[in-house]
């Protein structure tokens, strides 16, 4: 007779996710909500749904697949009916001779091989993911195969070729393209004239790629319509505008932050898509941190006060790193605020507040409301100018966690930011616990990468033995032909130590500084890429592509 599966509350003590302070907190909800204390655990922010599902794998004997970055086949789609997707939470995967493999939340449910049996004829091989991906990829791809968006796209495009002026829905065929857009997690799309084409792109996984292509007649109605959503002056077209607008699809609201800016060509405007609110929040373990940083990242969150900060340019994690950070605060003993622009994942233990500039609500007097609200952890989303700076340091030194950003381009280039904004060396000192610089590189497709034996420039260069495996990229239809799919993070984690610290109050050169902390175990972005490649993750065009 099988033995019992471990409780789920259990086997998340032991896997040190979560406290037994937090069990009983959440089992207390529970008994309101008459939630599974997964769901309970997952709803107040406690553990992430990646952990969730994990932790799921774990005790159902099931492998785990992380379904970031997954594009479904279509042609696997239409093999399995939708209803039965949706119904049982079924994503299939792909299909290998007489066996489906597909992707569950549930792997409790006796009726699960049945159903895709009675459904396809074929057997089921099944491996636990997030439920919430796995019900927003089936939701998404499902309708983009009932209702053919692309197609009506392309028909609109030739309608407009054969007749620039036709009478077009032209708010509908931008929806149908932010529809696209979010469906292939593209994170910008641009609208960019030229002089007889407005071209549309999109930036998936930090690369931009061309998607339609307009008659340029069509480029100030497009533009016009968007201002409008975006509460922008529609009869400005010579000064830069900002301007936000929001847009749902199947029930998550995505927040669209608007930029134009006036080119020989015409106005060009960039739509940055922000994640919705409904999304999971990943864990500091889900972001591709080494084992060696990880073990740095949680000692810095874990510390009582002082600042910590994520660097990196725009578009390279930070938000997401701070995020995690947060899930590593023990929320129930801690009063937890924060203040952001915008608020992007909603944690239901913790204050989080919104910058109301109109309202004359920005970063700095948020910290200022947030000291006479008795805060443990304060969450700054951005230090911009010298008062915010100030007025962080201040929290920090009065006994607060304080967690930020900052844009510079590694962990010691934001000690000579910080100092640039105002902060003396002994400030800086007494204040700053640690920083973390990191980039995004994408990751290699799985399913295509082909290895191959490194080059004797590649020895010299990066330090390889001839015995070594490298991949390349390939392209298939599982990464849209790119040869990759999906992101991970490459970083550089600064710890300041008693001796680093006194170095900083002494002013001393940054090169010092960062020699001796090299001493101390510092690793630099690049030798972190390195580790990424000898594994297999990404491929030596990538790193040079990101980091030059």
């Amino acid at each position: 007779m099988a033995a019992p599966p471990i409780p789920l509350g259990k086997l998340l003590k032991e896997q040190g996710l979560i406290t037994e302070d937090q069990i009983k907190f959440s089992l207390v909800e529970q008994k309101i909500t008459g939630e599974k204390i997964g769901e309970c655990l997952r709803r107040l922010g406690l553990i992430s749904d990646s952990d969730l599902a994990k932790a799921i794998a774990v005790q159902s004997k099931f492998s785990f697949i992380n379904l970031s970055g997954f594009l479904p086949e279509m042609p696997i789609l239409r093999r399995f009916p939708s209803p039965i997707a949706r119904q049982f939470n079924i994503l299939p995967i792909s299909i290998e001779q007489n066996h489906l493999v597909a992707a569950i939340s549930d792997p409790f449910n006796p009726a699960l091989k049945e159903a895709v049996f009675r459904a396809t004829g074929l057997i089921a091989d099944f491996c636990v993911s997030s439920e919430i991906e796995i019900k927003k990829i089936i939701e998404r791809f499902y309708y983009l195969l009932e209702h053919p968006i692309e197609q009506e796209i392309d028909r609109v495009i030739m309608t407009l070729k054969r007749d620039p002026a036709a009478d077009i829905d032209i708010s509908t065929l931008i929806d149908n393209i932010l529809s696209i857009a979010v469906s292939y997690r593209a994170t910008d799309v641009h609208v960019t004239p030229s002089d007889i084409t407005t071209r549309i792109m999109f930036r998936i996984d930090g690369m931009m790629s061309l998607s339609y292509v307009l008659p340029v007649a069509m480029h100030q109605k497009f533009i016009t319509n968007l201002k409008i959503k975006s509460e922008m002056d529609i009869s400005e077209q010579r000064k830069p505008q900002d301007g936000r607008t929001s847009f749902e699809f199947l029930g998550d609201t995505f927040d669209i932050r608007v930029s134009t800016v006036r080119t020989n060509n015409g106005e060009n405007m960039v739509l940055r898509l922000l994640p919705s609110r409904g999304s999971s929040i990943l864990g500091v373990n889900d972001l591709g941190f080494e084992e060696n940083q990880l073990k740095k990242i949680s000692n810095l969150f874990a510390k009582p006060y002082g600042i910590v900060l994520v660097t990196g340019p725009t578009g390279s994690g930070k938000t997401t790193t701070l995020y995690a950070a947060l899930k590593e605060q023990d929320s129930i003993g801690k009063n937890i605020l924060t203040v952001e622009d915008p608020i992007e994942y909603e944690f239901s233990m913790i204050r989080q507040t919104q910058v109301n500039e109109k309202a004359g609500y920005n970063f700095a007097s948020a910290i200022r409301t947030f000291l006479r609200q008795d805060p443990d952890v304060i969450l700054v989303g951005e230090i911009r100018d010298e008062e915010t700076a100030v007025l962080a340091v201040r929290a920090a030194l009065t006994g607060h966690l304080v967690l930020s950003t900052l844009h510079t381009n590694t962990s010691i280039g934001a000690v000579a930011r910080l100092k640039d904004l105002g902060i003396s060396p002994f400030l800086l000192s007494s204040s700053i616990m640690g920083v973390i610089a990191q980039r995004l590189i994408r990751l290699l497709c799985d399913k295509c990468k082909l290895p191959y034996e490194p080059t004797e420039e590649e020895i010299n260069k990066y330090s390889f033995q001839s015995s070594d495996t490298l991949f390349s990229p390939k392209g298939c239809s599982s990464c849209r032909e790119t040869g990759y799919r999906g992101r991970i993070v490459i970083s550089e984690v600064m710890m300041f130590t008693p001796h680093i610290l006194s170095l900083l109050a002494e002013d001393a050169p940054l090169t010092k500084i960062e020699q001796e902390a090299k001493l101390e175990g510092f690793i630099k972005m690049d030798e972190d890429a390195i580790v990424k490649l000898k594994k297999g993750k990404t491929s030596i065009a990538e790193i040079e592509r990101v980091l030059g």
